[in-house]
């Protein structure tokens, strides 16, 4: 039975709220929650739950589903007009689109035979049925980029708590079911835009075979305009999308890698323990052995020794020898004994000349103090000339001090 436009729309805006909750409630209703639906609602003014249920049923917005005889759900024209109004876009798969584009070479193989054959009332039917099903390739390919880029924002969200694995299942599904096809759409070297290249070339050439039958001029024009727009917004719908998942499907890629490395180690874990990974020697990590460790015997024995023991007196620490004190040059000494002496013609031939005894270490120290200039001025002598300091051969230009 035809179902009538206009009682069906006044229904629709009489109960859209009703509508609404059906279309989410995917599983189906069952006859208790359909009443219960209705009563919540129905206005003051509206007739009885179980009319409503009846319109619905009576109308074709419900239908039985096919494994229960008292669960309802709502029949595919109504939920695709519904899911176009709030924007809930499907996904269509590659299977889908190779089936569009198989049709589209029948149709293309019967406008051949049209046009050759001057038929103008078949070929006008072709290029309707033509351009339906390019509507519907490029309605899809909107609706393929509207509802991944809704997915990839759920994803990104999160708000159901999905775990990097899951959440990269979904967007890798997404990428190589949708996406994949899409891309074989726009790219020219594929079969999709081969047979869309075809047919507007079939298009052109039956414009020029009829181009005194000014109707069908128009529909063939029409169909390569459609082609084109087809071509074009298939393009970016396949950007966009692209756009949208590819940043996420290579964020979750190296989560879930990272989570599927975790857990195999673990399962080696539980399986081999820390032994094979060697965790100690890559890490420096600190560990235990039982190594150098008394046997209980010998350590039992040894405290038995010690039992009774009585420490003897240390032995005594060595006296030092008389006359020995540290080899120190007093720098007040140094400076009295060089100034009463003042001019000296080599300072370093000096210290060794007045403290033979000393260190070779004293004597370039005291050296070190008259170069500074406290003692008086200072100047070298130009040829450098051997010392002999403690066994060890020095060479230097003589050291000049003056009196100040």
């Amino acid at each position: 039975m035809a179902t009538d436009p206009q009682g069906f729309f006044q229904f629709a805006a009489d109960h859209y709220p009703l509508l609404v909750d059906l279309y989410y409630r995917v599983e189906g209703v069952n006859d208790a929650e359909l009443l219960a639906l209705a009563e919540r609602h129905r206005s003051e003014r509206d007739p009885s739950p179980s009319y409503v249920a009846d319109r619905l049923l009576k109308l074709g917005i419900l239908e039985t589903v096919p494994d229960a005889t008292a669960v309802y759900e709502v029949v595919r024209p109504v939920r695709n007009l519904l899911g176009f109004l709030l924007v809930e876009h499907r996904l269509t798969s590659a299977p889908v689109l190779q089936a569009y584009l198989t049709e589209l070479e029948a149709l293309g193989a019967e406008l051949d035979q049209a046009v050759a054959g001057r038929r103008g009332a078949q070929v006008a039917r072709v290029l309707a049925e033509a351009s339906d099903l390019v509507e519907r390739v490029r309605q899809d390919s909107r609706a393929n980029r509207d509802a991944i880029v809704r997915e990839v924002l759920a994803l990104k969200s999160n708000r159901e708590r999905r775990s990097p694995r899951e959440r990269f299942e979904i967007v890798n599904r997404l990428w190589t079911r949708f996406l994949e096809p899409l891309r074989d759409l726009i790219d020219v070297r594929q079969a999709m835009d081969q047979t869309l290249e075809g047919l507007g070339l079939r298009a052109r050439e039956g414009a020029r075979a009829f181009a005194l039958d000014g109707a069908l001029v128009r529909e063939f024009s029409r169909l390569g305009a459609r082609l084109l727009r087809l071509r074009r917004e298939a393009a970016d719908d396949f950007r966009e999308a692209v756009r949208e998942v590819e940043p996420l499907y290579q964020a979750l890629r190296r989560e879930s890698e990272l989570v599927r490395g975790a857990s195999r180690a673990l399962e080696r874990l539980g399986r081999e323990g820390l032994g094979p990974l060697g965790l100690a020697e890559r890490l420096a990590l600190p560990v235990w052995r039982r190594e150098g460790l008394f046997a209980d015997a010998a350590l039992e024995a040894f405290l038995r020794d010690l039992r009774g023991y009585r420490p003897g007196r240390p032995p005594p620490l060595p006296e030092a020898e008389e006359g020995a004190g540290p080899a120190f040059l007093d720098p007040g000494e140094v400076a009295e004994a060089l100034g009463r002496e003042l001019p000296v013609s080599d300072a370093l031939a000096w210290l060794a000349a007045r403290y033979p005894e000393a260190p070779l270490a004293e004597l370039l120290r005291a050296y070190g103090r008259i170069h500074a200039g406290s003692l008086g001025p200072v100047s070298f002598g130009e040829r450098a000339r051997a010392y002999r300091l403690g066994g060890v051969r020095v060479e230097a230009c003589p050291l000049c001090v003056e009196a100040a």
